[in-house]
């Protein structure tokens, strides 16, 4: 999933375009707040962190130029959120920075690309999950959920929720091709 919609970085350079960019902020914002505190920084830094680079988009956006082939949109935004994690951890030089804190941080072993690449993923299939749990009926998308997400075994979803076998798997199997459907939409490659 390293493909970024080239449709709707176009839209949004049309400032006045609120739903382009009400679905660019429901996309990036969550992954660059989760992205920006996996690296150390408060939630409150976080969101400075975000705000940054959602103003550094919309200044830039004009000029960008989409290049599957220079690393696209998501290296450019890594990028940009690095740069910002990195500016938010300066400021705090002159106080120092706790150590401590630092030291106690878990070490993943993930390097920041690493770590970037699943926010990334992560962001983008929950936006698609929450785009089509609004157009399915709530027993079918708790269902889909229970099993897939929650790893409920198939007995135990139709125990919960009151349906049988056949139920379950159905509306797994058509929640998935709305999730794969909804991840093109929005400009993703999912081979």
């Amino acid at each position: 999933m390293d493909s970024t919609n080239a449709s709707l970085l176009l839209r949004i350079r049309d400032r006045e375009d609120q739903q382009s960019w009400k679905e660019f902020h429901e996309i990036y914002a969550p992954m660059i707040i989760g992205f920006a505190m996996s690296r150390g920084l408060t939630r409150d830094d976080a969101e400075d962190v975000c705000g940054q680079c959602l103003q550094a988009v919309v200044s830039q956006i004009d000029t960008f130029e989409y290049s599957k082939s220079r690393g696209g949109f998501k290296a450019w935004l890594r990028t940009l959120v690095s740069r910002r994690i990195v500016d938010q951890f300066r400021k705090r030089r002159p106080q120092q920075a706790d150590t401590g804190r630092l030291r106690d941080l878990e070490d993943s072993g993930r390097t920041p690309e690493a770590v970037w690449d699943r926010q990334w993923d992560l962001r983008h299939l929950e936006y698609c999950m929450e785009q089509v749990k609004g157009r399915v009926a709530d027993e079918k998308y708790h269902a889909f959920y229970l099993l897939v997400i929650g790893q409920c075994s198939v007995s135990d979803v139709c125990d919960k929720l009151g349906m049988n076998p056949n139920q379950v798997y159905k509306a797994k199997s058509n929640i998935q091709k709305l999730i794969r459907a909804e991840m093109v939409r929005i400009g993703y490659d999912l081979h």
